[in-house]
């Protein structure tokens, strides 16, 4: 019987492991990454658009600092006055996610790069960030956003003369 017991259970945990360790499937966040797609492509072009994928109450923390999403809007107008060329690439990789009926979050591991032709502008930043969606009728807006900065292990010492800027020793 003890036997018996300890196969079920064996069997039950393992169903258990596999069902949480399965990776993300696609389908279930196109919805919340098609979002931050379109975010991506307003930030190098359009910044006061940006207001349509966010919730009205919404919150936006960087490392340790609240942002509010007009002075961001503000920030990336300057960004673009400032620098001509601009290149904005966003690159994410979901590592876990949660989907309900109204609400949502991806966490994921994200790699910005923005660069310019004036200046030589190379700025690069890794970042493991929470994105907290709620569903809207029939579109998901962001109303959590939280990043926090990882070091960007693309670059190697030897290789770029800005290793030490964009991996700071904290």
């Amino acid at each position: 019987m003890l036997k018996s017991q300890n196969i079920i259970t064996g069997l039950i945990l393992s169903f258990c492991i596999i069902g949480f360790t399965q990776p993300v499937l696609a389908a279930d966040t196109d919805a919340l990454t098609e979002v931050l797609s379109n975010v991506d492509a307003k930030v190098c072009t359009a910044p006061k658009d940006l207001a349509q994928f966010y919730t009205k109450d919404m919150v936006i923390m960087f490392d340790d600092k609240r942002i509010m999403l007009d002075s961001r809007i503000k920030d990336y107008e300057g960004m673009m006055a400032d620098l001509k060329g601009l290149k904005c690439v966003i690159e994410r990789k979901i590592l876990s996610k949660g989907i309900g009926g109204t609400s949502a979050f991806i966490l994921v591991d994200e790699m910005v790069s923005v660069t310019s032709t004036s200046g030589h502008i190379d700025e690069r930043q890794h970042s493991v960030c929470t994105y907290g969606f709620l569903n809207k009728g029939k579109t998901w807006k962001i109303a959590h956003e939280h990043c926090s900065s990882l070091p960007d292990y693309t670059i190697v010492p030897g290789d770029d003369a800005l290793y030490y800027f964009h991996n700071p020793v904290y």
